[in-house]
């Protein structure tokens, strides 16, 4: 799929969510998103920051019966949490495919702290942008991001970057955006 048309797709179920009632907040705040996307499905997104191991990925979206659990990086600023609590947010509004987890011990080495009842499903990961989930949830990111910072009825920009966050910021959206094939 080309990136204009993820970005169409991604555009398209953005305005279904606002058709049910969606407002992002503005400025951009993960936490606040991640309350509002939760109220908006019925089903309540719990956001966990811890450390996660070397190797695993910034963020996992775990699937229980009573909502989704978004884990990410606590050891990284505050503005790439936000990003990895976006692209998560953007697995779980796609409706991503998810790996059953059936196995107790497997649920345990995933998420010691949680019963391993509690955790059903997570998303499947690979690690590899190029899979169509993968683009799907990142480009819901940045249309989170960016349609959250649109400049606010006083004119004044509605997302500030602090200085350290600049560099990060230039460096992941250079990473993400792709000419179209």
């Amino acid at each position: 799929m080309r990136t204009r048309d993820v970005r169409r797709a991604c555009h398209a179920r953005l305005a279904g969510l606002r058709e049910r009632g969606l407002v992002l907040p503005r400025p951009f705040d993960a936490e606040e998103l991640s309350r509002r996307v939760g109220a908006c499905l019925g089903r309540p997104v719990t956001l966990i920051a811890m450390p996660m191991p070397s190797g695993a990925p910034y963020g996992v979206t775990l699937f229980t019966d009573d909502g989704h659990i978004v884990a990410y990086e606590e050891r990284t600023s505050r503005f790439h949490q936000g990003l990895i609590i976006a692209h998560e947010l953007g697995h779980i509004l796609f409706d991503h495919r998810t790996v059953a987890l059936d196995d107790d011990q497997a649920s345990q080495l995933l998420m010691p702290a949680l019963r391993p009842t509690l955790v059903r499903q997570v998303v499947g990961r690979t690690g590899v942008y190029s899979r169509r989930e993968e683009r799907e949830a990142e480009t819901m990111a940045t249309v989170l991001i960016e349609e959250s910072g649109r400049e606010a009825d006083d004119g004044e920009p509605a997302v500030a970057l602090r200085p350290d966050d600049v560099e990060l910021y230039d460096r992941l959206r250079g990473s993400f955006e792709h000419p179209d094939r």
